[in-house]
């Protein structure tokens, strides 16, 4: 089984989620559907772990795949992907950096909150206008 492995660990429910992203080489999220934004995703690439996933995980993201995190839509090539970033700890580095920042850029709530009063702003004066 997965827990028998040595380089697996099988914890079950954690109260944190974020102590164990940090410390993981990477992070696999291979999610079949695309409703939605995904927040295991975005949890990973806040902690600076480099995500391997599927085109319907980022459907919703202005993201960057190749940079931002790595994408693979079948079983064959997301298991090759997750083997070669296993063997480029640099590859690693790079795209778990980029990944944060695109964090910090993008869903940092100082962020997300000026440009909802950015739309704010834009619809009140579209309705005095009119």
């Amino acid at each position: 089984t997965l827990g028998e492995k040595t380089a697996v660990t099988v914890t079950g429910t954690v109260p944190d989620l974020r102590d164990y992203l940090r410390r993981a080489t990477i992070a696999a999220t291979p999610i079949p559907y695309g409703a939605g934004i995904q927040n295991k995703v975005l949890e990973a690439l806040a902690c600076a772990t480099p995500v391997v996933t599927t085109p319907q995980a980022i459907s919703a993201l202005a993201i960057q795949p190749g940079r931002d995190l790595l994408v693979a839509d079948n079983p064959q090539a997301f298991a090759a992907t997750l083997l070669n970033l296993l063997d480029n700890p640099q590859q690693q580095r790079q795209i778990g950096q980029a990944g944060r920042v695109y964090i910090e850029d993008k869903h940092h709530w100082n962020n997300i909150a000026a440009r909802l009063e950015d739309i704010y702003r834009e619809a009140i004066s579209t309705s005095k206008r009119d």
